[in-house]
C-alpha cells in the first residue's frame, strides 16, 4: 500500500508543525492506546482515499514509515481504511495540486459516493476542472445528483480559493438535477410546448442533438414542409437544398443585399419564413433550426416548439463522428480545428437553457 500526506509546503495545516522533509520526523506526543483526540502522532492516508484529504494542503508527499515506527488504523466512516497515524514519518517527493495529479488519484480512488462528492467541491476550489468533469461524467446520475449537490454545497469555502471553478461545477450539477435544463452528461426527454393554434412546429436543439433524425421520423409525409435554416442560409448547403429551402433562400438573397444571419437577425429570419410559407396553408410547417436561442422576442413564435434535450457530450461526439463521415479524406490538422470549433457547444447550450426557462414560465 502506498501512503500519502497532504500539507501546505512543509507545514501541517492543523498546528503549523513543520516536518523534516526527506528525513525522519518524530512525534513529541504518542500514545496509541489513548482516545482518538489524545493519541498524538501524525496522520496520513493512502492512494484510495487521498482525494478526501485534499482540503488539508496544497502539496502531496509520499510517506514512508521507519522500521521502528508504529502505525494505527483510525476508524472513519467517510474514508474506511483511509486514515492512519504514526509516531515516526518520512516525507518525500513533494507535488503541488494539479489536474494531472488529482486525475491520477481519482483513477485509484475507492470511497463512498458522499465522500467523493464532498471531495469534488475541494477539487473545484483548487481549480481541478478536468478531474471534476471526469467525476461528473463517470459517477453522477439523476439518481444520486441530489446527494452530490448536498455534499458539494456543504463544503465551506475559504479565501483565495478558485470560486470561479467552484461555481462552474455547481452550475453543471444544477443542470443535471433540474428536470428542465439541457445538461452535459444526461439525456432528457424533448421539451414540448404549444404556443398557438398555428400549423407550425419549431424544432430546435444543439448541433448533433438529432433534429434532422427527429424530423424525418415524425414528419415524413406530404402533410409537412420541413424548413432547414442551415440549408437556407449556408451557401454550400443552399446549392443542394430541397425545393422549399431553395425557394426561401433565393427569396432572402433577392430581398436583402446582405443576407441576414441567425446570430443577429433571428427574429427577422423567422418572421420572413412564416410570412413566406403562408401560401402553403395546406401544410404543417416544420422549422428546423439550432439557433432558436438567439431569439429576442419569444412572443413572435407560432404553433408548437419542441426542444431536443440531448446531453452536450453526446451532441459533441455526434458532430465529430458526422464530420469524419462527411470528410473521409481530411487531415488530422483539419479534424483538430473542427474539434476545437465545436467545443463552442459547451457554451451555446446555456442560451437554450435560458430559452427553456422563458418558455416554461409562459402562461
Amino acid at each position: 500500500m502506498k501512503y500519502l500526506k497532504w500539507m501546505y509546503n512543509d507545514t501541517s495545516n492543523q498546528n503549523d508543525f513543520k516536518y523534516n522533509i526527506n528525513g525522519v520526523t518524530i512525534a513529541d506526543n504518542w500514545n496509541p492506546d489513548a482516545q482518538f483526540d489524545q493519541t498524538g502522532g501524525f496522520n496520513f492516508t493512502n492512494e484510495e482515499n487521498a482525494l478526501r484529504w485534499i482540503s488539508r494542503g496544497d502539496t502531496l508527499y509520499d510517506v514512508t514509515i521507519p522500521d521502528d515506527g508504529e502505525i494505527i488504523n483510525v476508524h472513519n466512516i467517510k474514508t474506511p481504511n483511509g486514515i492512519f497515524r504514526t509516531n515516526k514519518i518520512i516525507l518525500t517527493n513533494p507535488r503541488k495540486i494539479s489536474d494531472e495529479l488529482t486525475l491520477e488519484l481519482y483513477k485509484k480512488a475507492n470511497m463512498p459516493d458522499y465522500t467523493l462528492f464532498e471531495s469534488l467541491a475541494y477539487l473545484a476550489l483548487n481549480g481541478c476542472i478536468n478531474t471534476c468533469l471526469t467525476i461528473i461524467r463517470e459517477r453522477i446520475t439523476k439518481d444520486n445528483v441530489a446527494l452530490a449537490m448536498n455534499e458539494y454545497i456543504g463544503v465551506k469555502k475559504r479565501e483565495n480559493q478558485n470560486t470561479e471553478c467552484y461555481e462552474k461545477v455547481l452550475s453543471i450539477l444544477g443542470e443535471i438535477e433540474n428536470d428542465l435544463y439541457i445538461c452535459l452528461t444526461i439525456n432528457k426527454d424533448p421539451f414540448i410546448k404549444k404556443l398557438s393554434n398555428d400549423n407550425i412546429i419549431n424544432l430546435t436543439g444543439q448541433s448533433g442533438s438529432g433534429k434532422s433524425t427527429y424530423a424525418k421520423k415524425n414528419y415524413n409525409s406530404d402533410s409537412y414542409l420541413i424548413i432547414d435554416t442551415d440549408d437556407i442560409l449556408n451557401n454550400s448547403r443552399f446549392n443542394n437544398s430541397s425545393p422549399i429551402n431553395k425557394e426561401i433562400g433565393t427569396y432572402l438573397r433577392t430581398k436583402y443585399q446582405n443576407l441576414p444571419n441567425l446570430h443577429n437577425d433571428f427574429d427577422l429570419i423567422y418572421q420572413e419564413i412564416i410570412n413566406y410559407c403562408q401560401k402553403y396553408s395546406d401544410k404543417i410547417i416544420v422549422i428546423d433550426c439550432a439557433q432558436f436561442h438567439e431569439i429576442k422576442d419569444i412572443s413572435i413564435l407560432k404553433g408548437k416548439i419542441i426542444i431536443l434535450r440531448t446531453c452536450i457530450d453526446e451532441c459533441y461526439n455526434r458532430c465529430l463522428n458526422r464530420w469524419k463521415l462527411n470528410n473521409p479524406n481530411s487531415s488530422i490538422e483539419e479534424f483538430s480545428k473542427y474539434k476545437e470549433r465545436k467545443k463552442s457547444l459547451y457554451t451555446w447550450y446555456k442560451g437554450t437553457n435560458t430559452l427553456l426557462k422563458k418558455l416554461n414560465n409562459l402562461k
